[in-house]
């Protein structure tokens, strides 16, 4: 009998200790989770515990995102990440919902045009990247068109809607691609600022450049044609694609004032006022009113307004700019110049507190600029020149200036971009400048660390004329008289302001009925280019919607 009993006893004790074994976790054994790696050949993490084991797990490649992404859960719910599933090296470990990704979440929940949609989307741990997140959640139609814009440095996003560039060159480059594999570029020089390092370097316009510091230039490396935190050297060509050379430009920061030239031409009884103007900055109605004064002064009869590049900006300046030009009796009366129209909750928010969704002729900040009025031309037509690179805010007044004016738009269809975005940071209005999401007071210091670089721009409604029209279904202004596009051929080039251009003699014809004129279209000698859509990061946010830059500020969140 004892015997027995020790003998059940024995098997007690045994059953105990593999019970034990089987419900012990062997991640408990291994410690906490210290460290983990991406390996892009085996498409795997190996992590490292504080007890020096290391374990292997499988990755998810996302090949959807640019780069690809890595990312493994663990079954306690951590997420291990590598931001570039192409590269070897040490990966993100994730415990909790990034709070910029719920930055995101809360911001495009509320004020995106397309708010309903993005309610159910809720970041997870697993949206370790607040950018792919961002891009994840958008309207398939936002998307479709790259309307809506994350960054992660909001001040110079913000520079550059004043008109301050930082380690510029002051050129404005057109890059195309160069063959038909598309990938080499080459960058003609539409215009050059005066003073700007580029114009003491002796760059102009027509120019291509062909190499950036001795290399080909591809979509790898093109976005020097824009800026540079070194000396650069461009290998540059004339018009002709003859004659190279090495030009070097040291980069500095420069405002670059979007009313880059102005003149007066008398022809046939005519006085013909002449602006090209590059980007819809604000910070720069002065200088708009000088030029509308001197026209003003020198009694311009007829007005041609050159927006053949201007991919857009402020609906401040397009409506300081539209009442220089429209009738004066409008502009005295305040009426209607566009309506903006958002999501349900944006528009209740106005209702409630009965803020108007209108923007007026003649209304301006007076407090920085002079009177519109009293240099209004009182014209009661105006020739616009317009192509596929005016967009956005050149659109809106275009547009928007129909029912007050004749508007004669020569050159192209423009670029179809009808809506409008504002700028929101999580916690600062940067002076009344930015939707902010929530209150200062309420975060912490290491939340507003994380949060402070960061700053979206999306969609956030669609404007329309003073009578509610738009021009959606045509995906852009089409021109009243169509041009054919000389801007892929630098040999047919002229200066700015050159009476022989193509798109500005058929303005001059029109106004002094002489026959319309130009140099030819093609020169066979000259490869065909095609457009690389390469743009600036300032530039891409301006072509993509107007900016509504002075915004009525929504309550933040509780």
């Amino acid at each position: 009998m004892k015997k027995l009993v020790a003998l059940f006893s024995i098997l007690a004790t045994l059953m105990i200790v593999v019970s034990s074994c089987e419900t012990k976790d062997p991640i408990v054994e291994k410690g906490t989770l210290q460290s983990a790696t991406y390996n892009p050949a085996t498409k795997s993490f190996t992590l490292t515990y504080s007890s020096g084991q290391t374990e292997t797990v499988n990755a998810v490649v996302d090949d959807k995102t640019d780069p690809p992404t890595a990312t493994a859960t663990l079954k306690d719910g951590t997420v291990i990440y590598a931001g570039d599933a192409t590269v070897a090296g040490a990966a993100t470990i994730a415990k909790e919902i990034n709070i910029v990704s719920q930055f995101v979440y809360d911001g495009m929940s509320l004020y995106y045009f397309w708010a309903d949609e993005v309610k159910n989307k809720k970041p997870t741990v697993a949206d370790v990247n607040p950018e792919n997140y961002f891009y994840k959640i958008l309207n398939s139609t936002d998307t479709q068109h790259g309307w809506s814009w994350i960054t992660d440095d909001i001040n110079s996003l913000l520079s550059g809607f004043s008109g301050e560039a930082t380690d510029a060159f002051g050129f404005q480059p057109f890059p195309l691609y160069a063959d038909d594999t598309y990938t080499t570029v080459v960058g003609f020089i539409r215009y050059v600022y005066p003073d700007s390092p580029a114009d003491k370097a002796g760059l102009k316009r027509g120019e291509v450049i062909t190499k950036i510091n001795g290399q080909t230039i591809t979509t790898n490396n093109y976005t020097l044609l824009y800026g540079a935190n070194a000396e650069t050297t461009f290998t540059v060509t004339d018009q002709y694609f003859k004659n190279p050379r090495d030009v070097k430009v040291m980069p500095a920061k420069i405002n670059t004032d979007p009313v880059l030239y102005s003149n007066v031409y008398e022809m046939d009884g005519k006085k013909i006022g002449y602006l090209f103007y590059t980007n819809f900055y604000e910070n720069y109605n002065a200088s708009l009113y000088r030029v509308f004064s001197e026209f003003k002064t020198a009694g311009v009869t007829d007005l041609v307004l050159d927006l053949r590049y201007n991919p857009g900006g402020g609906i401040s300046a397009a409506t300081y700019l539209a009442s220089l030009i429209a009738p004066e009796s409008n502009v005295r009366n305040k009426d209607v110049f566009t309506v903006m129209s958002y999501n349900s909750y944006v528009n209740g928010i106005f209702d409630k507190n009965k803020w108007d969704r209108r923007d007026y002729l003649g209304d301006y900040n007076n407090a920085k600029y002079q009177d519109p009025l009293n240099a209004n031309l009182n014209l009661n037509k105006v020739y616009v020149i317009a192509t596929g690179s005016s967009a956005s805010a050149s659109e809106l007044i275009t547009f928007c200036l129909e029912p007050f004016m004749q508007v004669e738009h020569i050159g192209e269809k423009t670029a179809g971009k009808y809506t409008a975005s504002w700028t929101i940071h999580a916690y600062d209005d940067f002076e009344n400048r930015v939707q902010p999401i929530y209150v200062e007071s309420k975060l912490t210091d290491s939340e507003k660390d994380k949060l402070k670089n960061w700053g979206m721009q999306p969609i956030v409604g669609r404007y329309t004329d003073k009578n509610n029209n738009d021009f959606i279904a045509t995906n852009g202004l089409v021109p009243d008289y169509a041009i054919n596009t000389q801007e892929y051929n630098t040999a047919t080039w002229k200066p700015i302001g050159d009476v022989n251009d193509y798109l500005f003699a058929k303005a001059i014809s029109l106004i002094t009925g002489k026959p319309y004129q130009t140099t030819a279209t093609r020169n066979l000698m000259i490869p065909e280019y095609k457009d690389a859509e390469l743009y600036s990061t300032i530039e891409s946010v301006s072509r993509q919607a107007v900016i509504i830059d002075d915004p009525k500020l929504l309550p933040p969140l509780k």
